[in-house]
């Protein structure tokens, strides 16, 4: 099995991939980082994987319904919905996804806000990545259920008990079956993309595994497939992902 992960910018030049080869015997290698990702790289790499192969991509699938309802509202003329109460309490409804509270929850962070962010630009690129994958016949589900899946690092991170510091010597005594050379190591220490773009991999193959959170409930689910949906690691699962898959 290959899984991919993607830290996904709104610039190639802070676009990072990384793959991450996984072994019957329980081992994984991690090959050398991909930097300063354009959308035809990525477009490749993800359709050349084989269907049993998973992606995880940092970036955030869509925006709160809210501030979609919101945008669309004042593009067509129709009463703001905020009609009639205090404008930052309405505001702080359209800030966060439904999966960003649940982040928030689950980990005592809330991620940076699609909305009022500049990760918005980001994520009109991985829109339009999308749409070309659905072009190519790869359509994306939002909610992760399918072979690319929404993932956060830092909060991944913290599930697994990483400290807050990007660290290659950390995650590999943490993970000694990862096979990962002196050059790999050095290259994933120096870049910050890339190595969130490896756990962005070690996160997907928990998606495989089943040991991430999707949604748990109908409305989470009809959220989901609207605004995307961050899938978090099991607590303590790093050590899990070197088990076969079911």
């Amino acid at each position: 099995m290959r899984t991919l992960g993607i830290d996904l910018a709104a610039s190639p030049k802070t676009t990072a991939a990384a793959v991450v080869d996984w072994a019957d015997d329980g081992t994984a290698r991690v090959t050398p980082p991909r930097l300063r990702c354009g959308d035809d790289e990525l477009l490749a790499l993800i359709t050349g994987l084989a269907d049993d192969d998973r992606v995880g991509v940092d970036c955030p699938f869509g925006w709160p319904v809210a501030f979609v309802e919101a945008v669309a509202a004042h593009t067509e003329g129709r009463p703001w919905p905020g009609r009639g109460t205090d404008s930052a309490t309405h505001r702080a409804t359209m800030r966060f996804r439904r999966t960003d509270l649940v982040v928030r929850e689950a980990t005592g962070r809330y991620p940076l806000t699609v909305a009022f962010d500049r990760l918005g630009a980001a994520a009109a690129r991985w829109a339009h990545l999308a749409d070309g994958l659905a072009a190519l016949g790869r359509p994306v589900e939002r909610a992760g259920t399918g072979q690319v899946t929404e993932v956060y690092p830092a909060a991944a991170r913290r599930r697994w008990g990483l400290g807050p510091e990007r660290s290659m010597t950390e995650l590999c005594a943490a993970a000694p079956w990862l096979r990962c050379g002196a050059a790999e190591r050095a290259a994933y220490d120096t870049s910050e993309h890339a190595f969130d773009a490896l756990i962005a991999a070690l996160v997907a193959r928990a998606v495989a595994l089943g040991l991430t959170a999707g949604p748990a409930t109908e409305a989470d689910a009809r959220a989901a497939a609207v605004e995307g949906w961050v899938h978090l690691p099991d607590e303590g699962s790093l050590a899990a992902l070197r088990h076969p898959l079911p």
